[in-house]
């Protein structure tokens, strides 16, 4: 499975002549998605958009993320320029590879809308996160496979978030407290 995996980074990752302009497009996705898609996250609750199927998604990517934690914590699998392998563009720390907690958290937060009523936003993380994977592949911070398990990761937390019936009344709890300090506030 590691020589896979190998052979894929190695036709994935930049090289030494790979153009300026590529590796500027790979890093604002490596780096730049995330938080734009957080603050889109907090533009559609402050909206009031559908902010049940919101909650849904945190929990779903902060599952993933606490998952990915307790992963590294147990099984280290090291970066590609770690062994060597491809070039570290995005001067990445030498710390645990597998799973991506970026696509963990792209596609956690993606299934989750896709379940509720904001499919279409959930549509659109799809790519996003495809895009992501690819980009932090392209600048040798992870393997192929890092992205993928963390797909099916974020994925999985997005399905046992949904099927725990009792998150509705802590979502209907939370929201009342934040609608409680809006009055405070205005």
């Amino acid at each position: 499975m590691q020589a896979l995996d190998n052979a894929l980074f190695q036709l994935l990752t930049a090289g030494t002549a790979a153009p300026g302009w590529m590796v500027l497009v790979a890093s604002v996705l490596a780096s730049a998605v995330v938080p734009l898609v957080a603050v889109g996250l907090v533009l559609l609750w402050v909206m009031g958009r559908s902010r049940p199927a919101l909650l849904d998604a945190v929990a779903a990517g902060l599952l993933g993320l606490g998952i990915v934690q307790v992963i590294g914590a147990l099984a280290y699998r090291p970066r590609p320029f770690e062994i060597g392998l491809g070039l570290n563009l995005m001067n990445h720390a030498p710390e645990n590879s597998f799973p991506s907690d970026h696509a963990t958290l792209m596609f956690a937060l993606a299934v989750s809308l896709l379940l509720s009523p904001l499919r279409r936003f959930g549509l659109a993380l799809l790519p996003l996160g495809l895009a992501v994977g690819w980009g932090r592949v392209y600048l040798g911070a992870h393997f192929p496979l890092d992205i993928l398990g963390g797909a099916v990761l974020g994925a999985l937390c997005a399905l046992i978030v949904g099927a725990v019936p009792q998150r509705r009344a802590l979502w209907s709890l939370i929201e009342d407290v934040y609608q409680r300090i809006l009055g405070l506030v205005f």
